[in-house]
């Protein structure tokens, strides 16, 4: 599954993103982890969650960024789920050009079933078409 988290700035994205990571930690069986622009939340995580910030790696674009995520699933096949705060500041795009990015990572949900988690900057509006078959969450 592929879930957007959408919502304007300081509408709580980043809050209900930990929440549900914190929850489903409760329920699953291997392994979640949580990528955050820097450590600003990592206390908030629950321990069990592996906590990743993203600085750390020196990722600025897409590119990068797709080939980290793979780079976790490698190194963990028991990974379930990867939570994502603030794609667009990793990715260093705009919504509107993260198209191939999302079919690539279509292609992984499919092949290693894990549930992808991400935030997004915007309104439901402005929401580009391709985005809109994934479970979106808008937050006003």
């Amino acid at each position: 599954m592929i879930k957007i988290i959408l919502g304007k700035k300081g509408s709580g994205k980043t809050k209900t993103l930990i929440h549900e990571a914190n929850e489903a930690v409760k329920k699953t069986k291997g392994h979640l982890v949580f990528v955050d622009v820097d450590n600003s939340h990592m206390f908030q995580i629950d321990y069990k969650i592996r906590f990743m910030g993203i600085k750390d790696y020196q990722i600025t674009n897409e590119e990068a960024f797709y080939g980290f995520v793979c780079g976790v699933i490698a190194s963990n096949y028991d990974v379930e789920g990867l939570y994502v705060d603030g794609l667009l500041k990793i990715a260093g795009k705009k919504t509107e050009e993260l198209e191939g990015f999302f079919k690539r990572l279509d292609a992984l949900e499919q092949k290693y079933n894990i549930n992808f988690i991400f935030t997004i900057h915007g309104i439901q509006e402005e929401l580009p078409d391709y985005l809109k078959k994934y479970m979106l969450q808008i937050l006003e």
